[in-house]
């Protein structure tokens, strides 16, 4: 029953959001994906296949680490990904997919398993890319929470 309250609380938001905030809405949105995918453009050499291709696997390890923080055993199938289910759920080509994470692999970004998947390079036991991606993370929590504060009276 609580379930089915809170997406009722959700859909009610959601149309109270498209008729009466519509623009507002947007003009927010836009504002913090321009900001953001500029951000990643730097970071990424303009690559952003290459920010694609990362932010999926880095998906991945940070869904094994809440799972972690709730009590559940590591599971490394969870945390490792083929360049063959990159390049289904982005519908890039594989040989892309292949191009992009021996960039990420050359930056120490992502390793590759023994079978063939790829997972995040860990460094004394965080994410590897962590340390170079520090300030880009700082900027990037600044711009969500902008974000959600612009969004609050809206929703």
């Amino acid at each position: 029953m609580d379930e089915r309250v809170a997406a009722d609380d959700f859909e009610a938001a959601l149309e109270r959001v498209s008729r009466e905030h519509y623009i507002l809405f947007h003009h927010h949105l836009t504002e913090f994906m321009a900001s953001h995918l500029t951000d990643c453009c730097t970071v990424f050499d303009g690559d952003l296949h290459e920010m694609l291709v990362f932010t999926i696997i880095a998906q991945r390890y940070l869904r094994d680490q809440l799972a972690q923080q709730e009590g559940e055993t590591p599971v490394e199938e969870r945390r490792a990904v083929s360049a063959t289910r990159i390049a289904a759920q982005t519908g890039m080509p594989r040989e892309t997919v292949r191009r992009k994470l021996a960039a990420l692999q050359a930056r120490g970004w992502v390793e590759k398993t023994g079978r063939a998947d790829w997972r995040i390079s860990l460094a004394g036991g965080s994410a590897a890319a962590r340390l170079d991606l520090e300030d880009f993370l700082r900027r990037e929590t600044r711009r969500v929470l902008r974000f959600a504060r612009a969004l609050k009276p809206i929703v």
